[in-house]
């Protein structure tokens, strides 16, 4: 394979949830903001392998393992890099091009979905916006109390309101011809054909933002507040919502403090508020669809146990069948599956707002396992006690048997099949059905974003959205000492390197003591790449007798290129970060600070690296003998004047 090219992994990992990659092969549980497991490369008790979902990156605390998506499938499955890649890059519908350098046209098309994801968040902070404001506000907010909402949860699902008529949104938002472009692709506005009238879609609704496994908007739902028809109404497929692989409530869930190994999935935004309100947070939905083997599979990578709630009536008989057919494939050894059938007139959200959650967990203990219900839907109408009931039962049941993923569940549904036909395994085994003739196979189905995302390109902040964690305050150590007085020497990159060696701090002792100035930054650039940009560092510090001083230069200058944390962290793991990377990997685990904070960081360490720079030239040029008298006059004043605003106090 050709030189895969920088642009294209960056995007990549963007597109890659590296905690649901390693959930998959080693299972995980929530231990604050991060992810934890025993280690998968060394033997432990203890987990000590954390995975940050916001950085996107994994380390151990043990044995020192630490990368990003690609690092981890190449060394938990012993793929070389471009091995690594392709497995990733068909995970997310990509494919992978040949090395060619990022052309105006791939740029055009990651600001255009960048665009579109900016202009979906916009929208969301607008229907939030108008549920505190509109002056037809108070139905929506009637009807909200009406269900039992507080103001808290209503909050947490970020729950807005599109006021009556036809141009709120397009107002509102002062959308220009090209975000009105935008919009009609995001699904927030609809144009006729017949007219070329454009309009809003969502109009005189409650709306429920959607939003994908990393808290980013992707699309809405609406519920009317009138007569009129649908009840529901959904965004359309798009560039980055594709309703067959989202489940409404996950993004919420995996931010609550929960550590359940069970999620119900129920049919409606409003069965998702009010389970969570009433003590049951760990509950999704889908998006008025029915259960896909997507959805499947991103159910058992957070947990083991999926309990389906549907209604008791035939309409959620057929429901559930269709989720049991959906279910199978993905339902691997381990996996446990429940049917939860409700009684008549019952909703999740009526129940737990009229019972408490113990109704629901007393239903749930007597839900049907999903062999006792594929068992018992093949069975109605039969009678097991005749030859001609189990020979039809033993023929609608075969195609079934090989469907689970997992060996083992495959073998006790042959069994049970067994006892219920009374036909001893093997002879089932003689009657499977042949395998049908091998077809093409298809393109691997999209994952978050889909294929048809590529068509906007994709450039990702790594971040949750702003106002979940205010940071941790302005750290003591994040003064700045003498830092030629550590005494650490000068580790830095040392440039590529395809045989790099894992840190172990076992071996190495680790080096003690507060971090020196460089790393302090280089930790700040972790969080927020952007202020290199905005801030540049003063030119020439390269030369500054600094410890790690070349580290911090190398990572600003990653930065230039890589604004989502993800991909800057996918550079630096290409290099030779040895000790001094992973002690700052082990940092960076910590809740960033705020962002203001960071910004006062990194602007009163410009001001001293300023300073430590025109010594060094003011001492250079004196040591030389018999400086220039003017050229000395100038470093001296710029020292002054460096010196000065060095201790000024940020406004």
């Amino acid at each position: 394979m050709a030189r895969i090219p920088e642009n294209f992994t960056h995007d990549l990992l963007a597109r890659t949830d590296l905690v649901e990659l390693i959930d998959a092969r080693v299972p995980l549980k929530k231990t604050g903001r991060n992810y934890s497991a025993c280690c998968p490369f060394h033997q432990e008790k203890t987990p000590s392998f954390t995975v940050a979902p916001d950085k996107q990156f994994y380390y151990c605390f043990g044995c020192g393992a630490s990368g990003n998506a690609v690092g981890f499938l190449m060394e938990y499955e012993h793929l070389s890099f471009p091995e690594a890649v392709k497995q990733l890059a068909s995970r997310a519908g990509m494919e992978v091009p040949e090395s060619r350098p990022e052309t105006p046209a791939d740029r055009q098309k990651k600001d255009r979905l960048q665009s579109l994801y900016d202009l979906l968040s916009r929208a969301e902070k607008f229907y939030a916006q108008q549920l505190r404001q509109a002056p037809e506000r108070q139905k929506a907010v009637n009807y909200l109390k009406n269900r039992g909402l507080s103001g808290e949860i209503a909050k947490t699902f970020a729950i807005g309101f599109a006021p009556p008529g036809y141009d709120n949104l397009i107002n509102g938002l002062s959308l220009t011809e090209t975000s009105l472009e935008h919009a009609l692709t995001g699904g927030l506005l609809v144009r006729k054909d017949d007219t070329g009238r454009t309009y809003d879609k969502f109009r005189d609704r409650i709306i429920f933002p959607i939003r994908d496994s990393r808290g980013r908007t992707i699309g809405f739902g609406g519920r009317v507040l009138g007569d009129g028809k649908p009840k529901y109404l959904n965004s359309p497929e798009t560039p980055v919502f594709h309703k067959g692989q989202e489940l409404y409530g996950l993004w919420e869930w995996r931010q609550s403090r929960d550590r359940s190994d069970r999620l119900y999935v129920v049919e409606g935004y409003m069965d998702v508020i009010a389970l969570t309100q009433h003590g049951v947070p760990n509950v999704v939905a889908t998006l008025g669809t029915a259960t896909t083997e997507d959805h499947a599979r991103k159910l058992f990578r957070q947990v083991n146990e999926v309990i389906l709630c549907f209604d008791g009536d035939k309409a959620g008989v057929r429901a559930a069948w269709r989720a049991l057919e959906s279910l199978l494939p993905a339902l691997d050894d381990g996996k446990q599956v429940r049917f939860l059938f409700l009684p008549d007139g019952e909703d999740p959200d009526t129940l737990v707002r009229q019972q408490g959650p113990e109704a629901l967990r007393a239903l749930t203990d007597k839900a049907d396992a999903l062999s006792t219900y594929l068992f018992r839907h093949l069975s109605e109408g039969l009678d097991l006690n005749t030859v001609d009931g189990r020979a039809r039962l033993a023929r609608l049941a075969l195609p079934f048997l090989d469907k689970p993923a997992g060996p083992v569940y495959r073998a006790l549904l042959t069994e049970e099949l067994s006892r219920l036909t009374r036909l001893d395994k093997e002879s089932l085994i003689q009657l499977k059905p042949a395998p049908a003739s091998p077809r093409p196979t298809a393109p691997p189905a999209p994952s978050e974003p889909s294929q048809d995302a590529t068509a906007y390109g994709y450039e990702d902040a790594g971040y949750p959205p702003p106002g979940d964690d205010p940071g941790m305050p302005y750290p003591e150590d994040f003064g700045f000492p003498d830092d030629g007085a550590q005494g650490s020497g000068n580790t830095g990159f040392s440039g590529t390197n395809a045989n790099r060696t894992r840190p172990n701090p076992r071996q190495s002792g680790g080096r003690k003591g507060p971090l020196t100035l460089a790393e302090r930054l280089v930790l700040v650039l972790l969080d927020y790449p952007s202020l290199v940009d905005q801030h540049p560092l003063p030119d020439g510090i390269e030369q500054l007798p600094l410890p790690h001083i070349d580290l911090l230069t190398q990572v600003a200058s990653l930065c230039r290129q890589n604004h989502s944390a993800a991909a800057l962290l996918g550079a630096l793991m290409a290099l030779e970060q040895g000790e001094t990377l992973s002690r700052l990997l082990k940092a960076s685990l910590k809740p960033p600070m705020a962002e203001e904070m960071a910004t006062r960081l990194w602007l009163d360490a410009l001001s001293q690296l300023e300073v430590t720079r025109l010594e060094v030239a003011l001492l250079e040029v004196e040591q030389a003998g018999m400086p220039d008298p003017a050229h000395w006059q100038a470093l001296h004043k710029a020292l002054a004047e460096a010196r000065q605003h060095a201790r000024k106090p940020f406004d």
